[in-house]
């Protein structure tokens, strides 16, 4: 096809060979690397750790910024569905789909939970000057939530998700148009729902995040087409992030994700809609602008992502501890300049990211081969 031609669903069909060989049911088309998608789960898991390190949230710190680094969950959820398509419906089975799962996602959450449970106990008598038994009622309300630490409602969400592959299974087996129609209507009800408030409605945030998913196994499904004619995409893309930076920033003043109960009217979530266009944007960034020794970079935080996810959070835990008592001590004092604001996010990100990067190599070598189903890694 030319590519001055504008696309059309029958291009898009017949450019795509099925995922699986419909003359064998077991014979699986070869898997082939996709190297910018192993360079946008390291992308991804530094733009999710940047936007754990915001400082002074609307006292300070660029609203505009800031909602460009928030709700990286988006693409994590992106890749995750690219993967889904490109790796595991080759050849799928649920359950041992759903056992790599167990055992590579929710053993290691429950591992760091317990250990984030014990130092929440004693960050409760420590910091918070609370006594035992108040200390035991307030890690009771925390593990009421379904997690401990904060990023981590992530992980009930995402087994819900993985819960539902049969669905995405049979939803790549659907016509082009019906997989459109069947995106668009969860995108639709997704801006007017909007995230859960605190992230603990695991439902909610299961049909806000499906159309990521969706996307990223259309993207894998027909990547041959989406490559050919993916300056189209770029352009929209392009022009949906900085529209909708400009609106939620400058037009409605709102930092960070829309949250809300599901059922009440909280407008529209340019968020959403901003984090759908910047899945594309960095697939180009990915794709034609990374250089070897960045690549390689990447690649090595994509290989340790999971682990840095979960470990993370440990390391903002203790900088917001020290920072709150060395407020209360009076050794500090607050201070809400951009300067200030964009200089403490920046070494937030650096103690959290590269500390954990750091702290997964020296766990790593203590626990072995355990490492993976304690740490992720």
């Amino acid at each position: 096809m030319n590519i001055t031609q504008k696309p059309t669903l029958m291009d898009i069909e017949a450019s795509q060979e099925p995922s699986v060989d419909k003359s064998s049911p077991t014979k699986a088309k070869k898997v082939v690397r996709v190297i910018e998608f192993d360079y946008l789960r390291g992308l991804a898991i530094v733009l999710i750790v940047l936007g754990h390190s915001v400082t002074n949230t609307n006292d300070g710190f660029p609203v505009w910024l800031e909602n460009i680094v928030r709700g990286g969950t988006g693409v994590f959820v992106f890749i995750s569905g690219f993967f889904f398509h490109h790796i595991f419906a080759q050849r799928f089975d649920y359950r041992r789909f759903m056992s790599k799962k167990v055992m590579n996602v929710l053993v290691p959450f429950l591992a760091v939970s317990v250990f984030a449970i014990v130092v929440n106990f004693f960050g409760f008598l420590l910091v918070d000057q609370a006594s035992v038994p108040e200390a035991f009622a307030l890690c009771w309300e925390v593990l009421q939530k379904g997690f401990v630490l904060f990023p981590h409602w992530y992980i009930p969400f995402i087994m819900a998700t993985f819960l539902c592959s049969g669905l995405h299974f049979r939803y790549l087996k659907l016509p082009l148009f019906a997989q459109l129609s069947i995106l668009a209507a969860f995108t639709i009800i997704a801006v007017v729902i909007h995230r859960p408030a605190d992230n603990i409605n695991v439902l909610q945030s299961l049909v806000y995040f499906t159309p990521f998913y969706l996307l990223g196994m259309l993207y894998s499904q027909y990547l041959d087409w989406m490559k050919l004619h993916y300056s189209y995409f770029l352009v929209a893309a392009i022009i949906t992030v900085i529209a909708t930076v400009w609106l939620q920033s400058g037009v409605l003043f709102h930092a960070g994700g829309f949250h809300k109960a599901a059922f009440e009217w909280g407008g529209i979530d340019l968020q959403f809609i901003q984090k759908m266009g910047l899945c594309i944007l960095l697939v180009g960034f990915c794709s034609h602008w990374v250089w070897p020794t960045l690549g390689k970079h990447l690649i090595m935080l994509a290989s340790i992502s999971f682990a840095i996810f979960f470990l993370h959070p440990l390391l903002g835990m203790i900088w917001g501890n020290t920072k709150y008592f060395l407020l209360n001590a009076g050794y500090i004092e607050p201070n809400t300049t951009v300067t200030y604001s964009l200089i403490s996010s920046v070494f937030l990100f650096i103690f959290q990211f590269y500390g954990s990067v750091w702290l997964i190599g020296k766990l790593k070598r203590l626990f072995g081969s355990k490492s993976r189903l304690l740490i992720g890694a």
